[in-house]
């Protein structure tokens, strides 16, 4: 009897130590930007949806990573690319014809791609099984995720 009580003690003393933390939300560790929004040079996007749920990722010409969640009003700088991956990227596009491309078939998960220069824009969109996504569509997609490490992704 004594020792459940001593257990009882315990255990009450350490939630109330324990619950009565006040825990504060984590910053994120990256940087924010609005300069993407506003760039007027070449933009590669790539990014998935989930009902209402967004993931976006952008790469600039410049070399600068950027990601950010839904419609927010500020992206997470993720760093930067070399100048040889932002041509490779950029050149993938134009080696599938990327502006010819017609394709708008979503799906409750979706991903697409987007080139963007300036106020200019084109996009690509899948994830309806019933309409499959042309192959060098989703290399690119694929390609561009793999800059992206895994502990970076949303």
């Amino acid at each position: 009897m004594k020792q459940l009580l001593i257990l009882v003690i315990l255990i009450v003393g350490v939630s109330s130590v324990v619950l009565g933390q006040e825990t504060s939300p984590r910053p994120t560790p990256f940087a924010v930007s609005k300069q993407p929004f506003t760039y007027e040079g070449q933009q590669l996007i790539v990014g998935q949806s989930i009902g209402n749920l967004e993931k976006e990722y952008r790469l600039l010409e410049d070399g600068g990573i950027y990601r950010r969640i839904n419609s927010a009003k500020e992206l997470e700088v993720l760093g930067g690319q070399t100048p040889k991956n932002v041509a490779t990227a950029f050149q993938s596009l134009k080696d599938i014809d990327f502006e010819k491309i017609t394709f708008q078939h979503p799906s409750r998960i979706s991903y697409f791609l987007i080139y963007k220069k300036g106020k200019k824009e084109h996009k690509v969109s899948w994830g309806d099984p019933k309409h499959p996504a042309p192959e060098g569509v989703v290399r690119v997609y694929k390609a561009f995720m793999g800059m992206i490490p895994k502990e970076m992704r949303l």
